[in-house]
């Protein structure tokens, strides 16, 4: 019988896993992805076609996808001309023509899936319509899940206080389902809020993860980011990754000691004030009975998958997916 992986999260963090356990035959995978995204295209979707954002949907889509060929490749294309279009992805607007034709855009989802022949179950952890709200130490709300990636303004070097949902949102119940059913549940890497949070914050998804028998595994960032984790030591991810999911309940915490990359690169995290997140977990290991750390150099080497004209330097220094996967899944073997 296969082993059941479920990764929870959104962005390049959740991509880069989902490619590397694709590779593992005897996996039934399953990806948990936030619907909060308002930024860009999927601003678009959501205010001009009523639909929820789909970015998160589609990078897992070309990560499980089988088809490594035009197909694939066009779900990732992103226009750069065109009065209306310029912006958006293939991928976007191909889901919601489905969306439109089918008038459902869970079926949108399932049918899409088929037809890249996606090697596993993409579950949007809500359809319901609902924002992000960020409360920062000085009181300072942001609202939206754009305004928050972004870290603007005196809020960027502050902590997150309080993190939830506008409106409240309740996890759907395939989500729900993968979860209960699962061997092993894997939250992150990726932004620690915007991504891993705002599936954390939506009501039933907590509760599901503490009652499940699976062996649960936080992958540990590998860099800072004002708006979210300015400054954090890895002590700090978890300390605030504690105040939504008990930490009793966390088997493994997976920790990159690679620091090795271009000069250019770091000098392009540098002007974001970005940092390496240092691996401070020693100092509470006396103190800690629950999970156990696991080391290893992670770093993704030479060249890395990026859209055209994506100019985030965050975007450049990513985990191996082969490196992360086979850690996964001999943890899942333990």
């Amino acid at each position: 019988m296969k082993k059941k992986i479920v990764v929870i999260g959104g962005g390049t963090g959740t991509y880069t896993v989902l490619r590397g356990l694709k590779k593992y035959n005897d996996l039934e995978i399953s990806a948990i992805v936030t619907m909060a995204d308002d930024g860009g295209s999927n601003k678009v979707l959501r205010d001009e076609f009523g639909l929820l954002p789909t970015s998160g949907v589609r990078q897992c889509m070309v990560a499980l996808s089988a088809n490594e060929g035009i197909l694939r490749k066009l779900f990732s294309y992103r226009y750069y001309q065109g009065v209306g279009i310029s912006g958006m992805t293939f991928g976007n607007l191909f889901m919601a023509a489905v969306s439109d034709v089918l008038g459902d855009q869970r079926g949108a989802i399932k049918e899409t899936a088929k037809l890249l022949d996606v090697r596993g179950k993409i579950l949007p952890i809500s359809y319901d319509k609902v924002s992000l709200l960020a409360t920062y130490t000085d009181g300072t709300e942001i609202l939206g899940e754009h305004l928050i990636d972004l870290g603007q303004g005196k809020v960027g070097k502050q902590r997150i206080k309080h993190f939830r949902t506008i409106p409240k949102t309740r996890i759907d119940s395939e989500a729900k389902r993968a979860i209960a059913e699962a061997d092993m549940i894997v939250l992150g890497p990726g932004d620690l809020y915007t991504n891993t949070m705002a599936n954390l914050v939506v009501t039933g998804t907590v509760e599901a993860i503490v009652k499940s028998q699976a062996r649960v595994v936080f992958v540990m960032n590998v860099m800072t980011k004002k708006g979210e984790s300015y400054g954090y030591g890895a002590q700090d991810f978890l300390i605030d990754l504690g105040k939504y999911l008990p930490l009793s309940r966390v088997n493994y915490v997976v920790v990159n000691t690679d620091q090795t990359i271009e000069k250019a690169v770091a000098k392009a995290y540098a002007r974001e004030e970005a940092d390496w997140v240092k691996d401070n977990l020693d100092e509470v290991a006396k103190t800690n009975d629950s999970w156990q750390v696991i080391r290893g150099r992670l770093l993704a080497k030479g060249r890395v998958e990026k859209e055209k004209g994506d100019k985030l330097a965050r975007s450049m220094v990513r985990h191996d997916p082969d490196k992360l996967a086979k850690i996964l899944v001999e943890l899942l073997y333990v």
